[in-house]
């Protein structure tokens, strides 16, 4: 009875480190966020009768692609991608005016740079995960207005520098011995230098540059394939 309880345990123990020894690879994808905001303002001040209305709505979704090699068993340096995608659309009217005035605003972003995930403890249905990763970014966009009297902007986003470091902790469950659903929450910190570049439909354009720094918790869910090493396998 010992025996077979022995080797259950030994069976149980290869099974939970099966996905993650040195000479497997890992591929995955993770959602870092998907929304949809629709809005619907009324501003009133107290020197004034007129109320100003706005209405709109914004969508955005981010993607997050990696790929990492067991460099050691538990332990898989790689690299990651993060897309995302903003978009927005707003009116604006008051009433003391019959002018009203659109605004519509489109900003793709791109990251990437190389991570580093640890798995410990944990059973054959899953591991927590502790990850680092280091990104730097690239995106634009622009932003334009109009109004319906004619007047109208456009707003091009000029990137100088963005990057972010971080770390984050996880859970995988594990579906299969190489098919694994996870998700994750960190503590990430970034900087960023930004040129714009303003030009009215009449009069003088301008230039102006925002340098900004931003701390936030990021939060993914994914999935997770393992790619077994071939001389692993029997």
């Amino acid at each position: 009875m010992k025996k077979l309880l022995v080797m259950v345990l030994c069976l149980a123990s290869f099974a939970a480190m099966g996905q993650t020894k040195k000479g497997d690879k890992m591929v995955g994808v993770g959602i870092g966020s998907i929304s949809y905001t629709n809005s619907d303002s009324k501003t009133s001040y107290s020197n004034t009768p007129t109320v100003y209305n706005s209405d709109g709505n914004s969508f955005s979704i981010s993607v997050n692609p990696n790929v990492a090699w067991f460099v050691q068993d538990n332990l898989a340096i790689g690299g990651g991608v993060s897309i995302s995608f903003y978009s927005s659309k707003s009116n604006s009217s008051n009433t003391s005016s019959t002018t009203t005035s659109e605004s519509k605003s489109t900003q793709p972003s791109f990251y990437i740079g190389p991570l580093a995930r640890y798995y410990f403890g944990g059973s054959s249905k899953g591991q927590p995960f502790g990850q680092i990763n280091l990104q730097y970014g690239i995106y634009g966009g622009k932003s334009e207005s109009k109004t319906s009297t004619g007047a109208s902007s456009e707003t091009t986003t000029k990137p100088k520098g963005d990057w972010n470091a971080g770390i984050s902790f996880g859970y995988e469950h594990f579906i299969t011995p190489n098919v694994g659903f996870y998700g994750s929450i960190g503590f990430n910190y970034g900087s960023s230098k930004t040129e714009y570049q303003y030009r009215p439909s009449t009069g003088t354009g301008y230039d102006y540059t925002s340098e900004y720094s931003r701390f936030y918790i990021p939060v993914n869910v994914g999935l997770q394939v393992h790619i077994l090493n071939k001389k692993g396998k029997k």
